[in-house]
């Protein structure tokens, strides 16, 4: 049976392996990302996990969501 999976991430390249290991293994099924700002900002974020999935042969939604933290400043690291 097939796992549907949501993966909430902000791409950086330790995310981006582990979107690849969830892309590619027959038993999930990634039905959407939803992206943050956190070590890159949300746009780069977006581009990173578009091009993961790309890479993976796999199109996936991809869902902008925070640019910033709502309660603090946003330090990019």
């Amino acid at each position: 049976m097939t796992r549907k999976m949501i993966i909430d991430t902000d791409t950086a390249s330790d995310d981006a392996v582990a979107i690849m290991m969830a892309l590619m293994e027959p038993d999930i099924e990634v039905v959407a990302m939803t992206i943050v700002a956190g070590n890159v900002n949300v746009k780069q974020a977006s581009i990173n996990a578009r091009y993961t999935a790309e890479l993976c042969g796999k199109e996936v939604p991809v869902y902008e969501g925070a640019a910033y933290p709502l309660m603090r400043e946003y330090y990019s690291a």
